[in-house]
């Protein structure tokens, strides 16, 4: 994955990963907020709840903070509109929801003196609702996939909020967050690798039947190492790039790729794309031996 701000600034908020997953939201927000006040107030009412549908407009100031403190209790974010209505919001990630955590917030916010106010659970699936005992009418119920959803339907001008949103949605993603969908083509995509894999290794036996070879699939990649050292294969995040690399592909020093796609692989015939694979391979090891 490319290099990502909110990614890189959470390493130093390990120990604090529900505290920045809300500042870098809010950021997000605000800074939407700020430079399209329309987008902005689109978001947040989905964020909300039909029941504040009316309490946003482009006339009245709006502000979100984190971290307030009300009587111990400190709810993640806080949207306050005109100073009359407030709304409340809970970020949950990987810690659970004290069962009375919702029912003081909504306590708070009964007795804050605000006209209209509004609690919110932000949360990565529906089955953390099952840790509150207050009514589901009380709060409104959000999952990072559909705040996810709504910042990808944004169609922005604006490069900086186009830039954020992209940033802020691989970050939920690289958080398990948000998750992109699993389509009919992975019935296909499964046996495609595996015949994929089964082609690399025969043309690995064609371009040196001497080359000691063992077969190497984890989570980000799939393919083979050759000679102890050399990684062949495709990572999924460039999953039409063939790469050979020393080190195991770790650091190497050495790199030479093939682009499935540019090589028109896919409309090769089965003996067409193993060729293509064998001469890529002798290739490869031809150049790395002579360094």
């Amino acid at each position: 994955m490319k290099k990502n701000i909110f990614i890189s600034l959470a390493k130093y908020a390990s120990r604090q990963e529900e505290n920045f997953l809300s500042e870098a939201f809010v950021y997000l927000l605000s800074t939407i907020l700020e430079r399209d006040k329309v987008t902005g107030i689109s978001v947040l009412k989905k964020l909300s709840g039909s029941k504040s549908d009316s309490w946003f407009s482009e006339r009245e100031q709006i502000s979100i903070t984190t971290q307030i403190t009300i009587e111990g209790d400190r709810p993640d974010i806080a949207i306050k509109i005109a100073n009359e209505k407030i709304v409340f919001i809970e970020v949950k990630h990987n810690s659970t929801l004290g069962k009375e955590q919702l029912m003081r917030y909504h306590s708070h916010l009964k007795g804050s003196g605000y006209r209209e106010k509004q609690l919110v659970l932000l949360t990565r699936s529906r089955s953390s609702i099952k840790e509150t005992r207050l009514e589901t009418a009380n709060f409104h119920h959000v999952c990072w996939y559909e705040v996810s959803s709504w910042l990808s339907d944004i169609d922005s001008q604006d490069q900086m909020i186009t830039y954020l949103i992209r940033q802020f949605i691989d970050f939920l993603k690289n958080k398990d967050m948000s998750m992109e969908k699993i389509t009919w083509e992975y019935m296909r995509g499964l046996p495609a690798m595996k015949n994929f894999l089964d082609m690399l290794g025969a043309a690995i036996s064609e371009a040196n039947p001497e080359f000691t070879t063992k077969k190497t699939i984890g989570w980000t990649w799939g393919g083979y190492y050759l000679e102890g050292n050399i990684f062949l294969g495709i990572r999924f995040s460039n999953h039409l790039t063939l790469t050979f690399e020393n080190d195991t592909g770790n650091n190497p020093s050495f790199i030479k790729t093939l682009s499935l796609e540019e090589s028109h692989f896919f409309s090769l015939s089965a003996g067409e794309q193993l060729e293509i694979l064998t001469t890529f391979i002798e290739e490869a090891y031809l150049a790395y031996n002579k360094l």
